[in-house]
């Protein structure tokens, strides 16, 4: 089965690039050029620009499609094609609220990418209409948590109930995945701590800082630390006179040979959607120090305390964090025991577990193939946007929708949750 993977610009580095690595048995990815559609709300100012004006909806149309693609598998937004599709996604809160594109207008702004109470209440009326679609065979949702706050969203909105069944019932969790590491001996000393963020204020870099230095202080040269991303001068002179190696981002095989030689995985993040560096390090078969409460809901869902991850809660106060986190890896350095346990926990979790490729692919196969029989089923000309009518529609190109998500994200160094 072939299956368009797109758009390009909504791709997620690790979650889709674990796909096009290692694609379901059975299924071999395309991708397309496209045009990102969207209907301006009508209160935008003129001239529109996604980067600047709300969109009551927005959507992607894909170009010179091979004859032979059964299903679309798209990144968070809806698809215009004669074709089944699926959506997958951390959360639909922002395409289903703002979109992306206004919000990193907005952040590279310095703004609080906020609408107008009448703009978000359009906006989710004909996104929910889209995610309704009939060709909409599935949504798929990286954790339990992700799925049940939108539905509950939709409900507390409310939204009918009979559409919040409908896409209760088209909707399910599938794991992102990576591929498990073969054994690796992690007996000799000293033993390394890896922190790795590549946004320094949601990845906890502070506290990181804070935590190696207290490492340091207690455990002397039997403890290797590894700081990995970009690091704020206000923390590098600090770390680097405490013997920390400072590392900038690496390409993807240089970032996994560091996670091969490193003990423990210590991130101190205030938010992750799913947390795909956490499922690197659990594939690489190191334990892992993270924090859970608020921001990390979902964390439980991936990893059980005491068995996979020691975890500290952001509910803390910052203080309580730094020795919480402290103490946590302070055990896993001195009790080797404990941390052969986490290896070997974590290479079963991702090598044959809920978080395997196998499992994954398991669970998308039989997403294909129910997309492809629903398409089997219906009628192939080329359905229209819903609720399109006469109103205006702006299309960005590909190109556009490149050039508009790189200088954003340059500009305000960090990333748009959704």
């Amino acid at each position: 089965m072939r299956v368009l993977l797109g758009p390009a610009h909504e791709l997620h580095v690790g979650v889709h690039g674990s796909l096009l690595a290692a694609p379901p048995p059975g299924a071999t990815y395309v991708q397309c050029t496209y045009t990102l559609r969207l209907r301006p709300d009508r209160e935008a100012h003129q001239p529109f620009s996604p980067l600047h004006d709300p969109a009551v909806a927005e959507w992607a149309r894909f170009h010179d499609v091979p004859s032979d693609v059964q299903v679309v598998h798209s990144s968070r937004l809806p698809v215009q094609t004669p074709l089944p599709w699926v959506v997958d996604a951390d959360s639909l809160m922002t395409p289903l609220q703002v979109g992306r594109f206004f919000a990193l207008g907005a952040a590279a702004r310095g703004e609080v990418p906020i609408p107008s109470p009448g703009a978000v209440a359009r906006r989710e009326a004909a996104m929910v209409e889209w995610y309704s679609h009939r060709r909409c065979a599935r949504i798929l949702f990286r954790t339990e948590y992700a799925r049940r706050t939108f539905l509950g969203h939709l409900g507390d909105r409310g939204h009918r109930s009979e559409t919040v069944e409908e896409l209760a019932a088209k909707s399910e969790v599938v794991y992102p995945a990576v591929p498990a590491s073969g054994a690796v001996s992690r007996t000799g000393r000293p033993v390394t701590v890896l922190y790795m963020g590549r946004t320094a204020q949601d990845k906890g870099a502070s506290v990181a800082a804070e935590v190696f230095a207290r490492l340091r202080e207690r455990h002397g040269a039997r403890v290797r630390l590894v700081f990995l991303g970009p690091c704020p001068s206000r923390l590098a002179d600090g770390l680097a006179a405490i013997g920390v190696r400072l590392t900038p981002v690496l390409p993807r095989s240089a970032y996994l040979s560091q996670l091969g030689r490193a003990d423990v995985f210590l991130s101190p993040t205030t938010f992750e959607s799913f947390g795909m560096g956490l499922l690197e390090a659990a594939a690489a078969g190191l334990a892992i120090v993270c924090s859970d409460g608020p921001g990390m809901e979902h964390i439980g869902e991936l990893f059980a305390h005491g068995e996979n991850a020691l975890f500290v809660s952001n509910a803390d106060p910052v203080a309580e964090r730094v020795s919480g986190y402290t103490a946590a890896v302070s055990e896993l350095i001195d009790n080797e025991p404990l941390r052969r346990r986490f290896t070997l926990n974590n290479r079963a979790l991702t090598g044959h577990g809920k978080l395997s490729i196998r499992q994954r692919n398991e669970r998308l196969g039989a997403v294909y193939a129910h997309a492809a029989d629903l398409g089997s089923r219906l009628a192939s000309d080329t359905d229209g946007a819903p609720g399109e009518g006469a109103r205006r529609i702006v299309d960005w190109p590909e190109q556009i929708c490149h050039w508009a998500e790189q200088r954003c994200t340059a500009r305000i160094g960090s990333r748009v949750i959704g």
